[in-house]
């Protein structure tokens, strides 16, 4: 079955989104060449997909061959990133040469997977959809594993905007395929998935179920990123519960897990960071915080971050770092990302009511309860109207050398440059 919309109008729904209406960066060209290939490779009848799939091989093979002759004199990370996309390209490419091979299926569902998470990452989120839903129907001969992943990421794109009942769907259906071919590692992935989006919802206890069982099989399974993703969610419900020793020891293997990864590793440290601000070390938590945005660009991961800045800073009352995390969260806040665009604003309202500006203050607040109330995100419009809590009790020792850790952060030199970086993901 072919996707929801043409590739051109998913892609154009994503700019019209985007705070630069003009495109997303040197990848752009790249996503539509392969999801408009996709597409007509999907239309085709059966006996005529190999050579559909070869000549958008070929095409691909062609484009990197032009990002690698870069025309003019460009900046470094412009050559670094133009040979990235030539690489990935090739990969994609030398997978397609394959198509429709079943034991080569797992390639193609791993290439043009990541293609689809970096496009997702920059705000391409409708044309990530399509890219996957038109992959899960050139793979249907492909393992159970392999096609369960491919819904899992359709499952977080459903959930990233707003559609929390598509995504459950998604996600049983990922269940029942997991049981049927008895494939242990597809539930075990389901049941973290799962378990964040429970606590999109709300509802911790059955977040902290499903984390349980997803870290039970990643620990028996070596399943290093998952095992991660289970520290981090475990964390955040167990800081839910007001577990906060507990919620700093599956903070920091969830950090630990994720050290080389710099964005699993910036959410990490966003997560620990707030932890550290609950116990009342705004300092620390606010160096975390800093620290985090220095290792991604990905506005998903950056606006909770930006999140935290305002919130640590508005404990510290310091005025001047309020302002620059709202003026920051502003000019990265986007329709593409409603939970976390939400939730920042919400960050900005209190922050700027602790510091005397109760102007922009309920100015923020409802642009939070706005976005929250239009896709059913209760526990933002809930938090809405609460005071904050009362820091829990003192960390065990511990504890305290991750918050130390973190404290020597907090007077970076390059806090201010960081504060005033936008993404250009």
């Amino acid at each position: 079955m072919a996707g929801f919309r043409s590739p051109l109008d998913a892609y154009r729904e994503d700019l019209s989104r985007a705070k630069d209406p003009k495109r997303f960066g040197l990848s752009d060209e790249f996503w539509i060449i392969l999801a408009s290939g996709l597409r007509r490779i999907a239309h085709e009848h059966g006996a005529g997909r190999p050579a559909v799939a070869r000549r958008l091989a070929n095409n691909l093979v062609t484009l990197g061959k032009e990002l690698a002759r870069s025309p003019e004199p460009s900046e470094a990370s412009d050559d670094a990133a133009r040979a990235a996309i030539a690489a990935r390209a090739g990969d994609v490419a030398d997978a397609l040469a394959r198509f429709p091979e079943p034991e080569d299926a797992w390639l193609l569902v791993r290439h043009v997977r990541a293609t689809a998470a970096d496009a997702e990452e920059a705000g391409a989120v409708e044309l990530a959809r399509e890219i996957l839903t038109d992959l899960r129907d050139l793979t249907a001969h492909a393992q159970p594993l392999d096609q369960g992943v491919i819904l899992i990421q359709l499952a977080r794109i459903a959930r990233s905007v707003g559609e929390l009942d598509t995504a459950q769907d998604l996600l049983q259906a990922v269940g029942d395929l997991a049981r049927a071919t008895r494939t242990p590692e597809l539930e075990t992935r389901r049941a973290a998935a799962a378990g964040v989006l429970a606590q999109t919802r709300g509802n911790y206890p059955a977040a902290r179920r499903h984390f349980e069982a997803a870290l039970e099989g990643a620990t028996a399974m070596r399943l290093d990123d998952v095992l991660g993703f289970a520290h981090q969610g475990l964390m955040i419900v167990a800081a839910g519960a007001g577990d906060l020793n507990a919620a700093i020891h599956h903070g920091w293997l969830a950090a630990s897990a994720a050290r080389t990864e710099g964005a699993r590793e910036a959410e990490a440290l966003n997560n620990l960071a707030h932890l550290c601000m609950e116990a009342g070390y705004h300092a620390a938590a606010l160096g975390g915080f800093i620290t985090a945005l220095g290792l991604t660009s990905a506005p998903r991961i950056r606006l909770p971050v930006l999140a935290g800045v305002a919130s640590a800073a508005g404990r510290l009352r310091d005025a001047r770092r309020v302002r620059l995390a709202a003026d920051a969260i502003n000019r990265e806040a986007s329709d593409a990302f409603p939970f976390e665009t939400s939730s920042a604003m919400l960050a900005v309202a209190r922050a700027e009511r602790a510091v005397g500006n109760s102007g922009a203050g309920d100015a923020a607040a409802k642009k939070a309860a706005a976005i929250a109330h239009a896709h059913g995100f209760f526990e933002i419009a809930h938090y809405l109207h609460q005071e904050e809590q009362a820091a829990p009790t003192p960390l065990a020792e511990a504890g305290l050398r991750v918050v130390q850790s973190l404290e020597t952060w907090f007077n970076d030199p390059a806090t201010e440059s960081r504060l005033s970086h936008t993404s250009t993901a």
